[in-house]
């Protein structure tokens, strides 16, 4: 396969005049008309998620993993990471008819670069749209450097935004509440489950990433409500209420022990 380099802050896509960063309100705002018109939510999203980063980014290379059209890798840029974006499909990639600048077309799960060859991994919302979650861990502790870092966020099943197309009716299950949907309402434009759509469960994914090998829970809260860190102490109720889990990782200096 050909190899291909990340693309440095110096050459990212032009960008307008940075605007204030949103508050939770107009977050909340455009979200409401997310499914009619993604740009403006996800742009503004990426741009407060960003801006509250806990790593450093200036200089850092980063794997964007999943990065869909570039809203985080142009963010990331922003602040000088040197930032390789990549997504299963070309058409993911595309925003405006064009694809992200240095963007390339993989599989999370066999990603085609060396040991080692990245800082940090970003990896936002892409878990519950693979089959085998344990595989994105594998490849991301295996691209990272020691002591690097990974920023993983993902929206849990019974969360009220898990089933994605065929809210609320993903309370009935990924299989009935797809029935129901189509008896309903048709076909989802997109996330059919067990298709684009896989339902992912804090509990668990928790516990995938505490006994991995390769990489070392830092910190995990609800992304949208940081402070309320104690809904995942929770068992049902964090598959409730998380709505969305952000974990903080670390590949370890050296060798873990057991």
């Amino acid at each position: 396969m050909e190899r291909h380099e990340p693309v440095s802050a110096h050459d990212r896509r032009a960008e307008g005049p940075a605007s204030a960063l949103p508050t939770k309100r107009e977050l909340f705002r455009l979200f409401l008309s997310e499914k009619s018109d993604p740009i403006p939510f996800y742009t503004k999203l990426a741009q407060r998620s960003i801006s509250e980063f806990p790593f450093p980014l200036d200089g850092v290379r980063v794997l964007d993993l999943g990065s869909g059209p570039g809203f985080y890798c142009d963010a990331m840029r922003g602040r000088g990471a040197i930032v390789m974006p990549v997504d299963l499909e070309v058409a993911s990639l595309q925003r405006g008819g064009e694809p992200v600048a240095g963007a390339v077309a993989t599989d999370g799960g066999r990603l085609p670069f060396p040991d080692a060859s990245f800082d940090g991994v970003f990896c936002s919302n892409m878990l519950e749209h693979t089959p085998n979650p344990s595989s994105i861990f594998d490849e991301a502790a295996r691209v990272l450097r020691p002591g690097g870092w990974a920023w993983v966020s993902w929206t849990n099943w019974y969360s009220p935004w898990g089933g994605h197309n065929i809210v609320p009716l993903h309370y009935l299950g990924p299989r009935l509440g797809l029935r129901a949907w189509r008896r309903l309402f048709g076909e989802p434009p997109k996330n059919i489950p067990y298709e684009g759509l896989f339902p992912t469960y804090v509990g668990r994914t928790l516990e995938m990433v505490r006994s991995h090998p390769g990489l070392e829970l830092v910190d995990a809260f609800p992304r949208y409500y940081p402070t309320q860190r104690w809904i995942l102490e929770v068992p049902v109720l964090r598959e409730l209420a998380t709505w969305n889990c952000l974990m903080l990782l670390r590949r370890p200096d050296g060798e873990r022990r057991r």
